[in-house]
């Protein structure tokens, strides 16, 4: 397949600030076959009518109130008709208007899982880094092998290995991956796909721990010794955010 169908999901909920410049980005791509989802989850803001602005190059959005990420994320899965399915959230976006042709057409589209770099920037900086590139060619036990933003599933995993756990509602990507780790076909592309900004106002930045402990819940559910790596994590973030609470 030279160009195969690609989903694109956009789930939000009042994120009347970022929203608008999400939609633009994916609308804006130069990949000849996309299928555009949007998920808000009943916002409250102006959301809503910002979507509407844009429904005419959107393949269809819905906004009613849900149960979190997961059961939003699982939407569209279930409506997507695309041969690869991928997450471009409110607030984040591709690396350029080029950027998923580019991974299209570096990667091997008979992989189940095709997947580049992204891009995170840091607001306020994290001992004065501001950005940091992330994605590489390997399976980590205890991490994505990049931002999920820059990940794009094959149908084929969702027929083997179902949708994301309305039990989660931070890591249900990471539990996911851990469904199949080593089961699969990767294929690893050495372009930026994604920008990911990364803010206090931004939830799994905001409170880093509580990603972390639904991490390690995974880990515990499929054994995985990646728990060592994530406790550590925890324990790191849990007390930073113990520091900042008692000043």
């Amino acid at each position: 397949m030279n160009s195969p169908k690609v989903t694109v999901v956009t789930i939000c909920y009042n994120a009347e600030k970022f929203v608008r410049a999400t939609l633009e980005s994916v609308i804006g791509q130069d990949y000849p076959n996309i299928e555009y989802f949007v998920i808000d989850g009943g916002s409250k803001d102006a959301t809503p009518s910002i979507i509407r602005e844009y429904e005419q190059h959107i393949s269809w959005w819905v906004s009613e109130k849900d149960s979190g990420v997961s059961e939003a994320f699982n939407k569209g899965i279930v409506r997507s008709t695309g041969d690869f399915l991928g997450f471009m959230n409110a607030g984040d976006y591709f690396y350029s208007n080029h950027a998923l042709s580019d991974l299209v057409r570096a990667a091997d589209t008979s992989a189940d899982i095709i997947y580049g770099k992204a891009r995170l920037t840091f607001d306020p900086s994290i001992n004065g880094i501001t950005e940091k590139i992330v994605g590489a060619n390997t399976r980590p036990i205890h991490k994505l092998p990049t931002a999920h933003q820059a990940m794009y599933y094959n149908r084929r995993i969702w027929e083997r290995y179902g949708m994301f756990s309305t039990d989660y509602r931070f890591a249900m990507d990471y539990e996911h991956y851990h469904r199949f780790r080593t089961k699969i076909h990767y294929s690893f592309a050495d372009v930026i796909v994604a920008e990911r900004p990364l803010t206090a106002a931004r939830n799994s930045f905001g409170n880093p721990s509580r990603t972390y402990r639904e991490y390690l819940k995974a880990d515990r559910e499929h054994a995985n010794p990646g728990i060592l790596f994530n406790t550590v994590k925890f324990l790191r973030d849990r007390f930073k955010e113990r520091i900042k609470q008692s000043k």
